[in-house]
């Protein structure tokens, strides 16, 4: 144990009478609790001067714009569980453009550095407790790090930054990963011209246009999804002109659904793309069960799983994989086995 005399005027010693009365008076132990609790204070902070403002100017500057907001009608308060609610149950719906500019100026923001300033700035005087930073990843590559608060505030926050990016900004998000304290938001940059672009709406509004699409012709959707939900998805989904082609007889051509979806043509898409696109056929149409890709004896085979029991709808089934493939360069041999179609390709290892 260390011993030393310690100096202190009376303004201090009142400070300190909280914890004298907690310790009967004793000074040592006084002391020692507000060692402790200026520890816990000075975590998160960078240096005692730092501490020090957030405890005195933020603390007290909080509640007074909080009160102001709520006072004017422009904010409203709601429990947390009922906004983790909302923020849970609309994810991948895009925020529109008013949510956005209403918390970031496009008229005074005009860099990254500008808006990250400027969202820390509101985060403290609103109480967020959300803190982004600019940083930079192995290959050179800009991250922007939100980090701390409430996981679903951070989450509509970060979404909020990206959607600024990319419409103010002309920068895309590349890939978005998701900690448990924090997500960070790898950009690129992006010609816009104001519309969401690419990336930040296949990170952030997956469901975007599902919705809209819902809400513009909310009995067709629900009656539809109703029917899928109770048939356990059993219907085939499939448009017209491939419709028609069945019934007459025809194998339909949907060589244009594979070039669109890779953005080349079917003789250019590697064998790994195809099978991919093809899943995504089956998944769409419910054409097939399932769409399984092995490799047995050094050659690759394609297992396609269905539930239709007459021969002749089997047949055509087989027959339209085999012309896609086909059309595509590879020699294929077919076999059925039960409610499994089984394709196997020649020289493709």
């Amino acid at each position: 144990m260390i011993r030393k005399n310690v100096s202190m005027e009376d303004e201090y010693l009142q400070k300190l009478q909280p914890f004298l009365d907690k310790n009967n008076g004793n000074l040592s132990a006084a002391i020692r609790d507000a060692i402790e609790i200026a520890d816990a204070a000075l975590q998160g902070h960078e240096s005692v001067e730092d501490a020090l403002e957030y405890f005195t100017q933020d603390s007290t500057k909080y509640p007074e714009i909080r009160n102001g907001l709520i006072e004017s009608g422009e904010c409203i308060l709601i429990s947390q569980l009922s906004f983790r609610w909302l923020i849970e149950n609309t994810d991948g719906i895009l925020l529109d453009d008013e949510l956005v500019s209403e918390i970031f100026n496009p008229y005074q923001i005009k860099s990254v550095s500008g808006l990250l300033e400027y969202f820390n700035t509101r985060s403290r005087n609103m109480g967020w407790d959300v803190n982004a930073y600019l940083s930079t990843w192995e290959d050179n590559t800009e991250v922007i790090v939100v980090e701390n608060g409430d996981p679903s505030l951070r989450a509509y926050l970060a979404e909020l930054i990206s959607i600024f990016l990319g419409r103010y900004l002309n920068f895309d998000v590349s890939f978005v990963h998701r900690k448990s304290n924090s997500i960070r938001i790898f950009l690129k940059e992006y010609r816009s011209n104001m519309d969401v672009p690419p990336g930040v709406r296949k990170n952030f509004g997956t469901l975007d246009y599902t919705f809209k699409e819902i809400k513009s012709k909310p009995d067709f959707w629900t009656s539809l999804i109703e029917r899928y939900r109770l048939q356990r998805y059993q219907r085939v989904n499939i448009n017209k002109d491939i419709f028609e082609t069945f019934i007459s007889g025809g194998i339909p051509d949907v060589i244009s659904f594979f070039e669109t979806s890779a953005g080349k043509p079917i003789q250019e898409i590697p064998l790994y793309e195809l099978f991919a696109i093809c899943k995504r056929l089956v998944s769409i149409t419910q054409l097939a069960n399932d769409v399984e890709r092995s490799v047995e004896k050094e050659k690759v085979i394609l297992k396609i799983r269905h539930q239709f029991s007459e021969e002749t709808a089997i047949a055509k089934l087989v027959e339209f994989f085999s012309k896609l493939f086909q059309t595509a360069g590879y020699e294929t041999e077919v076999r059925t086995l039960s409610n499994l179609i089984i394709i196997e390709f020649k020289d493709a290892c």
